[in-house]
């Protein structure tokens, strides 16, 4: 008994890698984070989808809501093989799945994890930057959270789930310290999908 934990990619089932799709549809109960990701609409009618939004929204916090999921999975884990899907890549933002796996070591369960496509790729296609050019790659909360972001000042960085406009003011003014006011920003909306690209 165990649990694959399975990237669903940043958009419609086109960005699945194939092992993903196997794995997805020849499933008979599939367990996701969200229901609200196109994959998991494009998922045959035999595959019966659990979904776990609904912690989201009588959680308290994040790390409570975490630790109900991930609590949950062990417990399906224990006398069944167990699919866990998220978006994006497993181990690209993905908090649910660093908890799982810790937590699953400290239990010596199982975890198999299959990549997928993260957020990354078609960000930076979009923009026209290659990944090996230097770029920092932060989560947005923890930038916002700190009084002076670790970044250098001459590379670009690129901040992922500014979910918010509060996020988003938060962000701007934990960079200023470091970014002068005229240095470019790019924001990139739905990236993989419409790739909406503007300027402000």
């Amino acid at each position: 008994m165990g649990i694959t934990v399975v990237g669903l990619g940043p958009g419609g089932s086109r960005f699945l890698t194939r092992e993903a799709w196997v794995i997805l549809s020849s499933a008979r109960e599939v367990y996701v984070r969200t229901e609200r990701h196109p994959v998991v609409s494009d998922l045959p009618d035999t595959v019966q989808i659990h979904a776990f939004d609904h912690i989201y929204q009588t959680g308290q916090d994040f790390e409570s809501v975490y630790h109900k999921i991930v609590e949950r999975l062990l417990d399906l884990g224990q006398d069944r093989d167990v699919v866990y899907a998220v978006p994006g890549n497993p181990n690209v933002g993905e908090s649910t799945v660093s908890h799982l796996l810790r937590e699953a070591g400290a239990v010596q369960m199982a975890v198999r994890v299959i990549a997928g496509l993260s957020f990354i790729e078609p960000v930076l296609s979009a923009i026209g930057v290659d990944a090996l050019d230097g770029i920092q790659v932060c989560y947005a909360l923890e930038v916002a959270e700190s009084l002076y972001p670790s970044l250098h000042a001459d590379k670009p960085v690129l901040l992922g789930l500014v979910y918010n406009r509060f996020i988003a003011g938060e962000v701007k003014q934990t960079l200023s310290a470091v970014y002068p006011d005229e240095h470019p920003v790019v924001l990139v909306h739905q990236a993989g999908e419409a790739d909406e690209v503007t300027e402000p």
